[in-house]
């Protein structure tokens, strides 16, 4: 049967999808009718999208008010122009063309045209404030589906002594309310509006509206308790401290729920991950569960069902009723789901371990935490593209992040790639983007329909928090596979010496009112406005409320299990300014008493307006408030490439010397403390908090941000370069986006780069080895500066105060062109330069040296050696748009330098005039004193090749009297 459905769809390809969609559409109109019973449509619009047969962006339509009718506004969709190939429509309506303001509840609902009536020639979809239901023919209009009847849109305590309630339509018959099943109050009324006040609200009961409308029977919803979350009674009577999800415990497999006003709570139990298909992915049907458990309320809210035996392997989902309504929820706890996290997984983590798996270990690289160097990488952009040669079955996969010798060779260079790449480049921890279950991904059309190409998504719409995205998986049906191969992985990064850092997203949920959090206790989780909906400081429709306990409980909870369970070093918060600064203290005081070297750090900043107040968030402002997390430091981002916001104002790699690009180049060089800077404010006071980067997923990639203002690509070589090492340089946390070290474009198919590749293809986001075989000197320079800082203690200063007091910048007769500084020695390390020159029409700089000592140059303008290239002393010549990093010689030589040329394998002296294959080679000696004193030194040859491209050889030279004998056999 899967065979003749994918030869089905062998054809629809062949043939042409869009000529068989057209084809059974019997409209290219649809009509979209939305009622308020305000009768205010004033900047109301929806967003449209094809959800079927593939998912795609989507367009905002406004409603004219103009077009009213008995339905209320309508607009009319050309389908033939917008969604020509649409069977399914997604849609979301809401206030305004952008994602600030109200969106009607219900999150991503969809219109199947397959089942929609044609009335008139065109399709109609209806629908009504705050109802659920979309409309879609006249049997749906005459089931009420939507409900355009009189009724209750919202009812909710707006204090304790105060209900209001909002109506579609003036009750003639009043009101009645009962606090359980007695009534204690009843009221007339004139308006859409009631106002009920009683002595106070007691939250153990339930408060029942009945509202009497002219001509229909009487309208009952259940008082919401959402405005008293936050209250001391409902704080004391409700927060749960014991162990939510799956337990185990003397022979019993335990199930609790958090759900304290939820009427009843039932467990469902089933063999396999879905509905549709067994733990292989064969269709098979269980559409029921095998057993239902009715499970009892214990203390302060929560729900228990103990069976006996050992019940891992069994999936499992909780019926919750809240106001009349029951829904099938899975566990928001849940450590692993089968395929789309239909069903939660009961799991045994010992079962579940590869070989060799021990818990509580890391790599032994990490002292302080300035000692992190960070790649940020997502785990399908590693081995998606063909020059990745591993294990096809692996692409995209956790089992790909871990497989080791594979190579890419063309043109007679051969490169690693994959995760011998990262190891070879010398960072110490990857950071994953998000690697738990997130939406818009369709798990059982990647495991069965070749076809499919909608793989790819950044994944920062969180559905399990728990659980590991079964995209990455060999098995998504199977969720025991994606715990042992994600293990697999991590074992693979740790035997390189990497550390694992998690990209969190606990600021929003993928769903609003349709997640499983709010269906379990609606608008507990969220940040609530006064009329019930979400607030959206995320940017996609709604928010956490970090700073309520048992949202607080659950952060705790899950990053505790991703940290003991998986081994994890380190959490990324997206977001993390719409999180309190008390959850995320709490959370690094919890992760500290496991191995006080895992990190914590985040985004300063959210992506809209939040009402938490600006004295409780985790942002710029508060990190003095949280002494061991991080942020990211977007100042110096901006001032050494430009704007992310604005892609052709270039920084001042680009030439822009501006005061404020200088100084916060000089902000980030520090390390964030403060220097007395003047331009900038400084705000991360010290080095462990400030996470330094010049790019990220987010925006341009560093080469692309460099074309896009104007830079040539001969040009991009050296400020590529020279980017990541004002970073790599400065105090602080180093963080690179991946890529970057071989020069990683995002370009689109139509000419352009794409700076919003959330859910574009692998062939935007891939990472592409041919490139890094192109630009294998960038990747070599980047090499040796990892290498260097890894070196040097000195780059890697833990306190302000050593900052102070050992930082020091040299001014010179270059003004904001060049930014110099000097790192103090002491008994233990050496004084270290570092110049930073910019534009070509600077020429040679000249940087005035310590009297009497002698400095090895370690980076110039295109050549790089973690050992020294050469040694100097007096005065340093750089050129421009270069680093260069001179560190003082603790053991003072004479240098001779001189220009030659040899031939592969001869003994030569320097004076001799000859060639090496047609090519030029310049020799440069480092720690080369004297042709008198015998030795083993070190040689850096430059051969240059065509279209000026220049190629770094190191060797060794043995000195022996007036000799001078190297072997050339590399070049």
């Amino acid at each position: 049967m899967k065979k003749i459905f994918l030869l089905i769809l062998l054809l629809f390809s062949t043939f042409g999808l869009s000529n068989i969609v057209n084809a059974s559409r019997e409209s290219d109109t649809l009509v979209v009718h939305y009622l308020r019973y305000d009768g205010n449509y004033s900047n109301y619009a929806f967003h449209m999208w094809e959800y079927l047969p593939t998912s795609k962006g989507g367009k905002d339509f406004k409603f004219d008010t103009n077009n009213v009718d008995e339905y209320g506004v309508f607009f009319e969709v050309d389908l033939a122009t917008d969604f020509d190939t649409a069977t399914t429509l997604g849609i979301i309506v809401k206030y305004g063309m952008d994602w600030s303001g109200y969106r009607e509840p219900g999150g991503d609902r969809y219109i199947d045209l397959s089942k929609a009536q044609v009335i008139g020639g065109k399709y109609h979809a209806y629908i009504v404030e705050k109802d659920l239901n979309i409309g879609i023919s006249e049997a749906d209009l005459a089931a009420n589906k939507p409900d355009y009847r009189p009724r209750i849109l919202t009812a909710m305590f707006s204090n304790s002594t105060t209900i209001t309630a909002s109506l579609t339509h003036i009750p003639t018959g009043g009101y009645e309310l009962y606090e359980n099943d007695t009534k204690i109050k009843t009221g007339t009324a004139d308006s859409k509006t009631l106002s009920i006040t009683i002595p106070s609200a007691d939250i153990s009961k339930k408060y029942t509206l009945h509202v009497f409308f002219e001509g229909s029977t009487p309208q009952t919803k259940v008082v919401s308790l959402e405005k008293l979350y936050d209250t001391e009674s409902f704080k004391n009577a409700y927060t749960y401290e014991g162990t939510l999800g799956v337990s185990f415990e003397s022979g019993k497999t335990i199930f609790r729920l958090w759900a304290p006003l939820s009427e009843s709570v039932s467990l469902n139990l089933y063999n396999q991950n879905h509905s549709n298909y067994n733990n292989q992915g064969v269709v098979s049907l269980e559409q029921t569960p095998y057993n239902k458990v009715t499970m009892t309320k214990i203390e302060n809210g929560a729900w228990e069902a103990k069976l006996d035996g050992d019940l891992s392997g069994k999936y499992y989902t909780f019926s919750v009723t809240n106001s009349g309504i029951t829904s099938e929820v899975t566990d928001p706890y849940a450590y692993s789901t089968g395929a789309n996290g239909q069903r939660g997984l009961v799991v045994n983590f010992e079962t579940s371990n590869p070989t060799g798996w021990a818990y509580n270990t890391r790599p032994q690289t990490i002292k302080n935490f300035t000692d992190y160097i960070v790649y940020e990488l997502h785990v399908r952009d590693l081995t998606s593209h063909s020059s990745w040669t591993g294990t096809n079955d692996y692409r995209g996969k956790f089992m790909g992040l871990s497989e080791t010798g594979t190579r890419y060779t063309t043109r007679g260079t051969t490169v690693t790639t994959g995760l011998d790449h990262i190891a070879e480049l010398g960072v110490n921890a990857v950071q994953l983007l998000p690697i738990f279950d997130f939406g818009y991904i369709d798990e059982v059309q990647i495991a069965n329909n070749p076809s499919y190409n909608n793989t790819f998504n950044w994944g920062y719409m969180p559905y399990h928090f728990n659980t590991l995205e079964g995209s990455y998986s060999t098995n998504p049906f199977d969720g025991y596979a994606r715990i042992t191969e994600f293990k697999t992985a991590v074992m693979a990064l740790h035997n390189k010496d990497l550390r694992v850092i998690m990209d969190v997203v606990y600021n929003h949920t993928g769903e609003s009112d349709g997640s499983n959090f709010n269906k379990i206790i609606p608008g507990y989780y969220h940040r609530t406005n006064e009329s019930g909906g979400f607030y959206n400081g995320s940017g996609t429709g709604n928010e956490t409320a970090s700073e309520r306990p048992m949202m607080r409980k659950f952060m705790v909870d899950s990053v505790k299990f991703w940290a003991t369970e998986y081994n994890l070093s380190g959490f990324r918060f997206d977001l993390m300014a719409l999180h309190d600064y008390e959850t995320m203290n709490e959370i690094k005081a919890m992760l500290k008493e496991i191995d006080p070297t895992i990190v914590v750090y985040g985004e300063p900043w959210d992506a809209g307006g939040s009402p938490l107040s600006a004295s409780l968030k985790a942002d710029k402002n508060n990190i003095k408030n949280m002494p061991e997390v991080g942020a990211f430091n977007d100042v110096t981002r901006d001032a050494v490439k430009g704007s992310v916001f604005e892609a052709s104002e270039g920084g001042w790699v680009q030439g822009n010397t501006s005061d404020y690009n200088v100084q916060g180049i000089k902000y980030g060089i520090g390390g964030g403390v403060d220097l007395g800077l003047t331009s900038v404010s400084e705000w991360h006071l010290e080095p462990h908090r400030t996470i330094n980067y010049v790019s990220a997923h987010d925006n341009n990639t560093l080469y692309d941000k460099l074309r896009l203002t104007n830079v040539s690509v001969q040009q991009a070589e050296l400020l590529q370069v020279q980017a990541n090492a004002i970073i790599l340089t400065s105090q602080g946390i180093p963080f690179i986006h991946a890529g970057s070290e071989f020069m990683r474009s995002k370009p689109k198919s139509g000419g352009g780069y794409d700076h919003n590749s959330y859910e574009s293809p692998d062939s935007v986001n891939q990472l592409r080895w041919d490139r890094k075989a192109s630009y294998v000197n960038v990747f070599e320079y980047y090499k040796d500066l990892i290498q260097i800082r890894k070196d040097y203690q000195s780059f890697r200063l833990t306190s302000s105060t050593d900052i102070i007091e050992k930082l020091s910048f040299i001014e010179t007769d270059k003004g904001n062109s060049v930014i110099a500084f000097k790192l103090a020695g002491d008994a233990t390390n050496p004084e270290i330069i570092v110049v930073h020159s910019q534009k070509p029409a600077l020429g040679m700089v000249q940087i005035n040296l310590t009297e009497g000592k002698s400095y090895k140059i370690l980076t110039n303008l295109e050549q790089s050696n973690a050992n020294g290239l050469e040694v100097v002393s007096g005065v340093a010549f750089v050129p421009s748009n270069t680093t260069m990093i001179l560190v003082e010689e603790t053991n003072p030589v004479t240098i001779k330098k001189e220009l030659v040329t040899i031939r592969k394998g001869q003994r030569f002296n320097p004076a001799s005039n000859v060639t090496v294959n047609d090519k030029s080679a310049e020799i440069h000696y480092s720690n080369f004193h004297s042709t008198k004193t015998p030795g083993l030194y070190s040689v850096t040859v430059s051969v240059k090749e065509s279209f000026g491209k220049v190629t770094y050889y190191t060797y060794f030279l043995q000195v022996t009297g007036n000799r001078y004998d190297v072997d050339l056999g590399g070049i």
